[in-house]
């Protein structure tokens, strides 16, 4: 039995995530979201390439490469040494500074709301989160970009259903 729509439960989860990203935001206008997620995912996952950026953050190349010239004229970003056409960069002490800020006012705008539960509500939604989030992943670049603000490391030591998500994918196609 499918479930009827919910318009006003779904309307208050996306008023609740509008909240969230406004909090966690404020307070960064020299960063716009793309920026702040370029930066996270090269501080993870970095060096990378700018193609692999793009992907990640759901951006054109183009708008990264010109996102990249605003973090490298910061001193956020650097480009290193060419493979061919590919151009891989890495975030700077200052980049890492900045995105280690991020992270910390994400988490403690996070850790802020769940200051209203009691730990059994606490529990509770960490199991219905989880199935969100497993629920949101319908591609392995999805399930990238859903990620790309994380602070990654702690969630996969205690199971990243985003990650356990598209590990159970079925494989895509070959490329023709």
């Amino acid at each position: 039995m499918v479930p009827m729509p919910d318009p006003v439960l779904a309307n208050r989860l996306a008023a609740l995530a509008t909240a969230l990203d406004d909090a966690v935001h404020a307070e960064t206008d020299d960063l716009s979201p793309s920026a702040v997620a370029a930066l996270q995912t090269i501080r993870q996952d970095g060096p990378l390439a700018i193609q692999d950026v793009a992907k990640t953050i759901g951006l054109t190349h183009s708008a990264t490469v010109r996102l990249i010239d605003r973090l490298e004229k910061d001193w956020l970003v650097r480009r290193l040494s060419r493979k061919g056409r590919e151009v891989r960069v890495e975030v700077t002490a200052r980049g890492r500074r900045r995105a280690a800020q991020f992270q910390d006012k994400r988490l403690a705008v996070a850790n802020g709301l769940l200051d209203a539960l009691d730990p059994a509500e606490r529990q509770a939604l960490a199991g219905i989160l989880d199935k969100l989030l497993a629920a949101s992943v319908v591609d392995p670049e999805g399930a990238t970009r859903t990620c790309r603000s994380c602070e990654r490391e702690g969630c996969r030591k205690a199971g990243c259903p985003v990650e356990a998500a598209a590990r159970a994918l079925p494989p895509a196609p070959p490329p023709r």
